[in-house]
């Protein structure tokens, strides 16, 4: 179990490049006007994992272009979803469930249309939208590969347990998640300024997927709302990172960064890793190794350098997880996920 206070977690610094998504807005997935969708397309040559956005009450599928950009650049497509747009009741929660199974069933009988990989999901929401998502997000499928949740579960997930009761929709076979909180643990009693957005929440479905025996997948951030960083999407990109591995188009390798045969293997690797790229022409970059919480493990700074570039990286004495190599250009950088196991 990971339970992390913000004010002390260091941050991954991923690089991105610039690419212009296919963007279609309004796109009906149902019958019924509140029955739509807004999906934006990361350009590549095979398909896309992606990432599913519901917004908190009162909140439209508008997403903010830095992590639309940040996403798309790094080969993950958006849909982001509309559906009841205020939960009230428990009627209001019915026709959401539903209305997300009907959503994710066009999702996979369109993804061929829109180039989506369908064993490559990422289910977040905030708020309202964790509520939508939450059934739909436990139900085993093989192709849903993390919840990213901001304010998750809030005091209304809570009140009628013979209606609903969050904990039992967890199951062995439960995805990673990742749970980021504005306010502190208990702020839903605090006597000023009470907030029923509280990670006490999420701390008990940490509880539950530790008592199924299910470790090292529940991480928990909260008091970002104390910190200089309150954006609620800030950790989304590590994350996706750490649990799918985008496609990302050759071409965009080779041509934007001038480098060519970018190969890590073997991957997963229980010690070393070889690293093998080679520059299309001489320049100067740097080759980093960050763990999950922004580490170096590892440094390689090249001027001028015309390759071939092979090296190989032994990380025996390091911890088991998830890595990012990051290659650093003067146009940009490329990012590549890498498992010690």
């Amino acid at each position: 179990m990971k339970f992390l206070n913000f004010l002390v977690l260091l941050s991954i610094t991923l690089i991105s490049f610039n690419v212009k998504a296919q963007d279609f807005t309004g796109v009906s997935y149902g019958i019924e006007p509140r029955q739509f969708l807004d999906i934006y397309i990361a350009p590549s040559n095979c398909p896309t994992p992606v990432y599913f956005n519901a917004h908190p009450n009162g909140g439209t599928t508008s997403m903010p272009s830095s992590i639309t950009d940040s996403l798309i650049s790094n080969g993950i497509s958006i849909i982001s979803w509309e559906s009841v747009p205020t939960l009230n009741n428990a009627l209001d929660v019915l026709t959401g469930w539903n209305d997300a199974e009907i959503m994710f069933n066009w999702v996979k009988a369109n993804a061929s249309t829109y180039n989506l990989d369908t064993n490559n999901f990422i289910i977040g929401g905030s708020s309202r939208g964790t509520v939508l998502s939450w059934k739909e997000a436990h139900r085993n499928d093989p192709g849903i590969k993390g919840l990213y949740m901001y304010n998750a579960l809030p005091t209304g997930a809570w009140g009628d347990s013979t209606f609903w009761h969050p904990p039992n929709n967890v199951t062995a076979q439960s995805p990673n998640i990742f749970f980021i909180y504005n306010r502190e643990p208990g702020c839903s009693s605090d006597s000023i300024n009470p907030d029923i957005h509280d990670p006490n929440y999420g701390i008990i479905i940490q509880n539950r997927y530790n008592d199924l025996g299910i470790i090292g997948k529940d991480t928990l951030i909260h008091s970002i709302g104390n910190s200089t960083n309150t954006d609620r999407y800030q950790f989304l990109l590590e994350f996706a990172l750490s649990v799918i591995d985008p496609c990302l188009p050759a071409n965009i390798e080779s041509e934007k960064f001038n480098l060519q045969r970018i190969n890590i293997y073997p991957n997963p690797s229980s010690d070393i890793f070889n690293v093998t790229f080679e520059p299309a022409e001489a320049q100067t970059m740097t080759v980093r190794l960050v763990n999950m919480i922004g580490e170096e493990v590892y440094t390689d700074e090249l001027i001028e350098f015309a390759g071939p570039y092979n090296k190989a990286i032994d990380l025996r004495e390091k911890a088991k997880g998830v890595y990012f190599l990051e290659i650093s250009t003067a146009n940009g950088g490329i990012n590549k996920k890498i498992v010690l196991q």
